[in-house]
């Protein structure tokens, strides 16, 4: 079993001149720069977030589909109105304003 986890394809040849370049640039061979550049980004903190979420999306998806929800799929239930308004609040002129 491979313990670095699933071979990356290689670079096509315009890529691999573009990080040979950028390697020449700072110095280094193009397999230490794609290394260092390979550890530098799992170190960064939306990377990691990143790999966090492609794992908990799932995790939710099966939160949700397993709930009951049969007035979600009938579209015809909208949401209760938490206090309805009467006509005389309305007309209530200290209702919602700051003098």
């Amino acid at each position: 079993m491979d313990q670095n986890g699933p071979q990356v394809p290689p670079f096509e040849p315009e890529e691999y001149a573009r990080v040979e370049a950028a390697a020449n640039i700072v110095g280094k061979s193009p397999e230490d720069f794609v290394r260092d550049a390979a550890l530098a980004a799992a170190d960064d903190p939306f990377v990691k977030a990143l790999g966090q979420a492609r794992d908990r999306v799932p995790q939710l998806a099966e939160v949700f589909a397993a709930q009951d929800t049969p007035a979600a799929e009938t579209g015809t239930t909208s949401w209760p109105d938490p206090a309805p308004l009467g006509s005389r609040d309305l007309h209530d002129v200290r209702h919602g304003h700051a003098a």
